[in-house]
């Protein structure tokens, strides 16, 4: 497996998560105002990998899949790669911006 492949496959794994898993650390930006993952994409890694191999930005470090239109699922023409700074900025669908884990830990 390519690093391209493997940072795919742990992308496909991070959305997965985020939309489907109370335990995920994202899901309350994601699953939990109902973004969902396309059936294309859920139910087919290689799908996902195929879709996504040629838009995958020249440097892969500090990157994350983002929405573009948080009000859509995670499909094709509807996510982009953005820095992880970028991304933690970005809002959840019902347009609040929550406050990240690490954030809070910070402060205690």
């Amino acid at each position: 497996m390519t690093i391209k492949e493997r940072f795919l496959k742990q992308q496909h794994a991070w959305m997965i998560g985020a939309c489907y898993s109370r335990k995920h650390p994202d899901f309350h930006r994601y699953g939990g105002v109902d973004v969902a993952v396309s059936p294309r994409w859920k139910e087919c890694l290689d799908t996902f990998m195929n879709d996504m191999i040629d838009t995958l930005p020249r440097s892969l470090s500090e990157r994350r899949l983002a929405l573009r239109n948080p009000r859509r699922p995670f499909e094709p023409g509807n996510v982009e790669w953005v820095f992880v700074s970028k991304h933690r900025g970005l809002r959840a669908p019902d347009g609040t911006r929550p406050e990240l884990p690490e954030a809070r830990l910070r402060r205690a």
